[in-house]
């Protein structure tokens, strides 16, 4: 008599296969086996359903419906989510990026008491344009209420990117002395 070695699965391997927390609750009920987590001694059990007892429920009608209708709410939540990203990115392109021509020596003066107020020396040029910039960004624009607004909502990477990349132009275009600059804050800010 051969020997027999019974299968399980975990929900990481029932998601792969199409089932959603709810099925599982509904369709399986309890699991078969609890195993401990094998990454943190702490953390809740890794639950195991009997693989044999998963292929009988996925062959019934209930779950083939149930399976269903789990595609088209994902379809439907992921078809949303896309609108609203997209609206996202259409107020950003909206949002208008005035940038104020200052003098020289008054943005000069602004960007390094922004950076410190007790500097008494006057930094290297590279150091001076990235903290004019900084200046400019932060406390000439509505860079930084904006970014806020958009904590937690769908599309706010797309729409940070989208709306720093504009701010660092819109700099640009009214300083072509921090041009390269602000081209290196950028390259920065888009390998985070």
């Amino acid at each position: 008599m051969a020997p027999t070695t019974t299968t399980y699965v975990n929900a990481t391997q029932l998601a792969a296969r199409g089932w959603t927390p709810a099925m599982i609750r509904d369709l399986l009920g309890g699991p078969d086996k609890r195993e401990p987590n094998p990454r943190f001694r702490r953390a809740a059990p890794t639950l195991k359903f009997l693989f044999a007892r998963v292929e009988a429920v996925e062959r019934t009608v209930r779950f083939a419906h149930r399976k269903k209708q789990a595609e088209r709410r994902s379809a439907a939540a992921k078809a949303a989510a896309r609108r609203r990203r997209m609206e996202m990115l259409r107020l950003m392109a909206a949002e208008e990026v005035p940038i104020p021509r200052l003098e020289p020596a008054v943005l000069e003066a602004r960007a390094v008491r922004h950076r410190d107020p007790r500097t008494r020396t006057t930094p290297d040029g590279k150091t001076l344009n990235r903290w004019k910039v900084n200046y400019l960004r932060h406390h000439l624009t509505r860079y930084d209420p904006m970014i806020e607004g958009l904590f937690g909502r769908i599309g706010r990477a797309d729409a940070e990117r989208s709306l720093r990349q504009r701010i660092f132009e819109a700099i640009a275009k009214a300083y072509p002395e921090l041009y390269e600059e602000c081209q290196r804050q950028l390259r920065a800010s888009q390998r985070r």
